[in-house]
């Protein structure tokens, strides 16, 4: 076989190998991520279930195992925040029947989508580690008698001096004093009661908790009916406008997803974040 020949067919076989390894790497970078999974699904390729937390590639197929009624997956793609949520039902056309696809390869991207992207997945990964905050969330309203308690999250700066000021209390919840029992994330026997005091202007008066990291606080009446469960993350100075904006970037991204256990999956996401931003 001529010399030239030779050449050529060895130039073709590097291409295509060339091409083979750009594309598997392609398929194999993560393109989402599964925010919360109930029941039993299967990942295509793999034999453990399905878990929150788990990262995705582009193309992934997913499917339910046990298909009971109430089974449910929701899966956010970590480039645009996109959410596809899917729950089993009885009925006919029960969507359980029909694999889930993973869309889309990630889009080489502006420095701002790469950095949405970064702060996602960095979120979502925490979820592995079933985190009692995020274990432990409540619906998004939960009744007991007449009291509605409500869910939310927030990101406030430290002050070792002045206190911590919690974010402004919900309308409905007039000025006066109120037992505030705080925890640090995660440590249950770290429990500590402190009297909150609500001004008529809608602002508590600030609070000394202790140093940077996250809180679970349960705001409650003087007859001990709760009226909030607030996730807050405390952060150093320095720290804080940088993650206030991050944080506010993801309150206002998920606060657009609609359908079933969307203001539930939207508590999941930002309680992620929060833990995310707490560790070293």
């Amino acid at each position: 076989m001529p010399r030239a020949r030779i050449q050529w067919i060895i130039c073709v076989l590097c291409s295509v190998a060339a091409a083979a390894t750009a594309l598997h790497g392609q398929q194999a970078q993560t393109a989402a991520h599964v925010l919360d999974a109930k029941g039993a699904w299967h990942l295509e390729g793999t034999t453990s279930p399905v878990a929150a937390g788990q990262g995705l590639s582009a193309g992934a197929k997913i499917t339910a195992q046990s298909n009971k009624p109430g089974d449910a997956i929701t899966i956010v793609r970590d480039e645009d925040m996109s959410r596809t949520h899917v729950t089993c039902d009885e009925t006919p056309t029960n969507p359980c029947q029909t694999t889930i696809i993973v869309g889309g390869v990630p889009s080489a991207s502006s420095p701002g989508k790469n950095q949405i992207r970064g702060i996602v997945q960095a979120a979502l990964s925490v979820l592995l580690s079933k985190p009692p905050a995020v274990g432990s969330r409540y619906a998004l309203t939960m009744t007991r008698g007449l009291v509605t308690v409500e869910e939310t999250e927030a990101v406030v700066a430290f002050d070792p001096v002045q206190g911590v000021v919690l974010p402004p209390a919900p309308e409905r919840i007039r000025a006066g004093r109120y037992s505030v029992s705080v925890s640090r994330s995660g440590e249950r026997l770290s429990l500590t009661s402190l009297s909150g005091v609500l001004g008529s202007e809608g602002t508590w008066k600030p609070l000394q908790l202790g140093p940077p990291g996250v809180y679970e606080i349960s705001i409650l009446y003087p007859n001990q009916e709760q009226v909030t469960h607030l996730i807050l993350l405390v952060t150093p100075k320095s720290q804080y406008q940088a993650t206030h904006e991050a944080f506010e970037a993801m309150k206002a991204r998920s606060a657009t997803w609609t359908g079933p256990s969307a203001r539930s999956d939207e508590h999941v996401l930002l309680r992620a974040f929060l833990l995310s931003q707490s560790q070293p």
